[in-house]
């Protein structure tokens, strides 16, 4: 269950839990229900922990540092920076409460506040900045380093930004972080990171799709590794319960460069299933292609 991240000493588990939506309003767990998933995640043998600045305003890192806060040794936090809340998404950040209780209950709020995040939030790439917003993660994870740190949704011209990427290799060599990577939105953006000296790791939503199998390859050509979001199952025959989700696992597990699998959920029962596929994966092999 665990991988090394290529060219790194970062060696965590191979299933990572995806934290965008603690402390959403538009989820309906509160501080403790969020801080108790992670805690459960951490105990089911999840090491590597998907976070960014932006999520949830803040409060996905604060969650995962206070629940994580005695075994931050252990684990592999992984958070991005590069997106800025507007002063709206500030302000509405005040009224959390309130607005997950209406949410929860009528349905006009929630597809307002829906509405509202699917307008997406600015990005701020300046070298600054995303020193001042990595510090910011600091405070609220409770820690003094990243395990790995991310650009959040870059365009193409951010990674043609020489002094950009020199700033980032050099606040890396300081140990602010531990290995730097791309999260990217466009199939584009991730091609471009495969092939960039300064990235070790390229985060995207894989889909088997032939290009996507492409893209692999070239991380594994570069020495780099693959972070896998948005995960698509493989196509399968299997109707048992699990069995099509470890198989799926097996199938994505093996490529190249693949060193870890976002899964995102809010329900501990869910996240239970999940990590049981992942071990039946494991177990029969899929580490090794069979």
């Amino acid at each position: 269950m665990h991988a090394t991240l290529t060219g790194t000493d970062v060696s965590t588990s191979a299933l990572a839990l995806g934290c965008a939506r603690l402390g959403s309003a538009l989820t309906p767990l509160g501080r403790r229900e969020c801080i108790a998933l992670v805690e459960q995640a951490f105990q089911l043998g999840i090491l590597h922990f998907d976070t960014a600045s932006v999520y949830g305003q803040g409060d996905s890192e604060r969650f995962i540092g206070e629940a994580l806060a005695a075994h931050r040794a252990d684990v592999c936090i992984a958070s991005k920076a590069g997106q800025r809340l507007t002063s709206k998404q500030v302000l509405m950040s005040q009224f959390k409460a309130p607005i997950r209780w209406l949410a929860a209950r009528r349905p006009n709020v929630r597809a307002s506040v829906s509405a509202h995040r699917a307008q997406g939030v600015p990005r701020c790439f300046e070298s600054d900045y995303l020193e001042h917003s990595l510090h910011e993660s600091f405070k609220r994870l409770g820690t003094d380093y990243l395990d790995l740190f991310y650009l959040h949704s870059p365009d193409l011209e951010v990674l043609s930004d020489d002094k950009l990427m020199t700033r980032m290799q050099g606040l890396r060599q300081r140990g602010l972080f531990r290995a730097f990577g791309v999260s990217c939105d466009e199939i584009e953006v991730a091609w471009a990171a495969a092939k960039h000296e300064a990235v070790q790791v390229v985060q995207f939503a894989f889909d088997h799709s032939e290009e996507h199998h492409a893209l692999l390859e070239m991380l594994a050509i570069n020495g780099k590794s693959a972070i896998l979001r948005g995960f698509v199952h493989a196509p399968t025959e299997d109707k048992a319960p699990g069995t099509a989700l470890s198989r799926s696992f097996a199938k994505t597990l093996h490529l190249p460069a693949v060193r870890g699998l976002i899964v995102g959920t809010t329900k501990i029962p869910h996240l239970q299933q999940n990590v049981a596929a992942f071990e039946r994966a494991v177990n029969d092999g899929a580490l090794h292609g069979t």
